[in-house]
């Protein structure tokens, strides 16, 4: 991942992640479901473990100085990554 690169906020509707940091530093979260809907996030680093579960939104974000890499595994051959739209409107 790119020196301030971000994986926007999405969803696997299929799959559990799972991403370990090989180099870098990344901002790492999630939403939690109804009814809290609150946000758990992460400064992780080199060799730092984060699981993502099934459903909820989540991202990551390079908030290190160099590139960061990574290796993520969902828990499906088919996990159907849906990015949410950042353009909606509140009604």
């Amino acid at each position: 991942m790119h020196i301030v690169g971000i994986n926007p906020p999405h969803t696997h509707l299929r799959a559990t992640e799972i991403l370990t940091v090989l180099e870098g530093s990344l901002q790492v979260g999630f939403v939690t479901s109804n009814p809290e809907n609150r946000l758990i996030t992460k400064t992780l680093q080199k060799s730092d473990v984060f699981v993502f579960p099934v459903g909820l939104v989540h991202f990551q974000c390079n908030v290190g100085k160099w590139n960061a890499a990574v290796i993520a595994a969902l828990s499906s051959q088919n996990p159907e990554k849906s990015i949410v739209n950042q353009h909606q409107s509140s009604f």
